[in-house]
């Protein structure tokens, strides 16, 4: 494995594209200064991983991107091309291929054959290979002074580098930090698991009651879900029950009301026949009752009318009678006697005797036509009262003609004088007025022969209501007894609507009362499932999915009741003690297992530690061994009269040790390697460079102008082991002296133009270079 390539672009003085191209071998690059050789060394170690921009000879990362005052680039790129026939890098290609590139405006890129991969990837590569970061396969004319004047610790530290043993100890170093950091860890785990154990010691006690507790809150949870299970199927049964009496009924209630519909047509349409029947019954008998009135009124009127005839006829005879006396009384001539001169006198007991009758006549009279009255037609009392009224007023008028007595003379005449003339004259007053009379009479008597025809008529129409009486007397009871007959059929209509009625109301009774029931169910249904729910927080669907019901009502809920008794008695436990000490318990556990795991790591670590202890002394005692006869063989080339030799030195409180050199150049001098020129310096610290790069070499190495302090004898022993050195490797040296040059084998040369780029030229010297095996 060696470096193939280097391509520059932008980076620092090289402005333009540039290639290098290396072989196995010597490589010189050679030029005046200021040219640019050192920018390849800062190119390299930039493209390795270098992030001080110090190490790189600038104040900024950004300064290595090229620029000049007429120009200034965005971007600086290096690639490094490695030959990897031999797979020293852990890649599947023949050539590897590192890239970096910056951004002016900021940002960093890396690519491995050209894919973007990060800085850690390239370490990773390269970190078996010594061609690393702080393996000093770079090395400055600075360094090379320096390296002699390091502390034993610091020498130690560049082989520890360069032979691989800083990894061990760095992996040993972080063995020690994790190893503090789990002591650490143990004890503040000690101290968190003696706090949890005091506060899990009294929690056991309360976890206990509260585990108790908690079973006996379960089982009744377990026992009311179950029993809440069974109530509800208990009611969904009985809901399914009121809902089949609730059809039932209201199929019956249906098949009832149609049956009422039809009774109550069929009772309607015999209703109306019925009634028709009656109402013509009714009608019949009350026109017979009708009839029977008016045949007792006409035999109440034939029997009054007989009463009032006799009556009647009583009265006209006597009413004949007086007249007739009164006629008698006024044509007797006896009554006009004369007195002592010779006049016509009328006793006045004889007058007064006339005036009587005719007052007693005007009496029956009256009596006679109030009996008329109640015979005849009201339409006729007015032609009555008239005749009455001229009846009257006639005999007023003869009691008026006889009456002769002086109202106006205060002393009574027992007689009366009349003149014969004018007694003549009144008597043919009287009788006119008494003829009239029997005028009056007459008609009367004509009335009474209407009252006897009325009579005679009424006997035939009482013989012949007398036989429709019978007729009606039997259809009234064949009809009577055809509403008798019909009756019974009416009221059986009745009873049998009243019985479905009753029923209907029993129905309608029971659908109600299974609505109510069915209501009461649903509030039932409704309140244990608030209940059960409030309880604990479980819907109703989810409890019917996943709990069973009770096989025993009675058992659950004397079980539930003795539950709630025990219950009781833990009223002031924390009902939560047990799952609180099951966390503290598993935070102990886990802080205990942890704990536990600490110390096995730390037991691992202490035996890692011990290993990686033991294997670094080993390895590196085996490689000091081989380092310290190359430092002597090395050192006796440089100073072929001298001898040098490496010491290990103890370190005070510390279990590392340093590196002292023991350095007799040859010329009878001893001295301090402080006081040794710096030219001596020099050639001692390369021999204790190459005596390291011997036993762990790299593909290259780079150096940058150390032979600058030598003069051309000590130049000419360098060259010689630089040449024995470069066998088998790849050296890239910047110089200055000539027979540096000389050794070569490939030749670059730097000149900087007057744009500020470097501008290269190579040139190739031999081509039996020796391949870098």
């Amino acid at each position: 494995m060696y470096l193939k390539n280097i391509y520059l672009r932008g980076f620092k003085s090289f402005g333009t594209k540039s290639n290098l191209s290396f072989e196995p071998g010597i490589s010189i690059i050679v030029g005046p200064n200021g040219s640019g050789k050192s920018n390849i060394v800062d190119a390299i170690s930039w493209v390795l991983g270098e992030q001080s921009p110090k190490s790189l000879r600038s104040t900024s990362m950004g300064d290595v991107i090229f620029k000049n005052k007429n120009e200034e680039l965005a971007i600086a790129e290096v690639s490094l091309i490695f030959d990897n026939t031999d797979r020293i890098l852990p890649v599947e290609f023949a050539e590897v291929k590192f890239t970096r590139r910056i951004y002016i405006k900021g940002g960093s890129e890396y690519f491995i054959n050209s894919s973007p991969c990060r800085l850690a990837d390239i370490q990773d590569i390269t970190a078996e290979s010594g061609i690393g970061k702080g393996l000093y396969t770079i090395i400055s004319q600075g360094q090379v002074n320096n390296v002699i004047l390091y502390k034993p610790v610091d020498r130690k530290h560049i082989i520890d580098e360069i032979i691989g043993v800083s990894r061990h100890k760095i992996r040993r170093d972080k063995s020690r930090e994790r190893l503090n950091s789990i002591e650490s860890d143990v004890n503040r785990v000690s101290d968190l698991l003696h706090e949890v154990k005091r506060t899990l010691d009294p929690l056991a006690i309360e976890a206990q009651k509260s585990k108790i507790f908690f079973d006996l809150s379960q089982e009744m949870k377990n026992q009311e879900i179950s029993l809440f299970i069974s109530n509800i199927n208990q009611l969904n049964k009985k809901w399914d029950d009121e809902e089949a009496n609730f059809e039932r009924n209201s199929s019956e209630l249906d098949e009832i009301d149609r049956k009422i519909q039809i009774i109550n047509a069929q009772k309607r349409e015999f209703e109306s026949l019925f009634y028709k029947e009656k109402e013509d019954f009714n009608k019949l008998e009350d026109k017979f009752n009708t009839f029977n009135i008016l045949e007792n009124k006409l035999i109440n009127l034939k029997s009054m009318a007989l009463s009032q005839k006799t009556s009647v006829e009583t009265i006209i005879n006597m009413i004949n009678f007086s007249i007739s006396d009164i006629s008698n009384t006024f044509n007797n001539k006896d009554i006009f006697k004369e007195d002592s001169s010779g006049k016509q006198i009328v006793e006045r007991k004889e007058i007064e005797s006339a005036v009587e009758k005719i007052d007693g006549l005007i009496n029956m009279v009256g009596e006679f036509f109030k009996k008329i009255r109640e015979l005849i037609d009201e339409n006729r009392t007015r032609e009555l009262d008239r005749y009455e009224e001229v009846f009257v007023r006639e005999l007023n008028s003869i009691k008026n003609i006889f009456y002769l007595t002086n109202k106006d003379s205060d002393e009574a005449q027992e007689d009366i004088t009349v003149k014969p003339a004018i007694a003549e004259n009144k008597m043919i007053k009287i009788e006119d007025r008494l003829k009239r009379l029997k005028e009056i009479m007459e008609y009367a008597q004509k009335n009474m022969n209407n009252l006897n025809l009325f009579l005679k008529k009424s006997v035939n129409l009482l013989e012949a209501s007398k036989k429709l009486d019978d007729e009606i007397n039997i259809k009234l009871d064949r009809e009577k007894e055809k509403i008798n007959s019909s009756q019974p059929k009416l009221n059986r209509y009745y009873e049998e609507l009243n019985k479905l009625g009753s029923k209907k109301h029993f129905l309608e009774n029971e659908i109600y009362r299974s609505n109510l029931k069915k209501e009461q169910i649903k509030e039932k249904v409704k309140d244990l499932s608030i209940k059960i729910f409030d309880e604990y927080n479980m819907p109703v669907d989810y409890i019917v999915k996943n709990f069973k019901q009770s096989e025993n009502v009675e058992q659950c809920e004397a079980r539930v009741r003795e539950l709630r008794g025990e219950l009781l008695k833990y009223k002031n436990v924390n009902p939560n003690a047990h799952i609180e000490f099951e966390k503290v318990k598993e935070r102990f556990e886990f802080l205990d297992k942890q704990r536990n795991d600490l110390n096995e790591s730390r037991k691992n670590l202490e035996k890692l530690i011990l290993e990686l202890n033991q294997k670094i002394k080993e390895y590196f005692s085996d490689k000091f061994n081989e380092i310290n006869e190359n430092f002597k063989y090395y050192f006796k080339i440089l100073f072929p009269l001298g001898e040098g030799e490496l010491l290990l030195t103890e370190i005070d409180e510390s279990d590392d040790f340093g590196i002292d050199i023991k350095a007799d150049i040859g010329n009878n001098k001893s001295v301090s390697l402080q006081l040794l020129s710096g030219g001596e310096k020099a050639l001692v610290s390369i021999a204790y460079l190459f005596a390291i790069f011997a036993v762990n070499s790299s593909p290259f190495y780079i150096f940058d102008e150390i032979d600058a302090a030598l003069d051309d004898a000590n130049l000419s022993r360098f060259l010689t082991l630089a040449r024995i050195f470069a066998q088998g490797r790849q050296i890239i040296m910047i110089t200055h002296q000539k027979k540096t040059m000389e050794v070569a084998d490939i030749i670059y040369g730097f000149t900087m133009q007057s744009n500020g780029v470097t501008k290269i030229v190579s040139e190739k010297i031999r081509d039996n270079y020796v391949q870098a095996g």
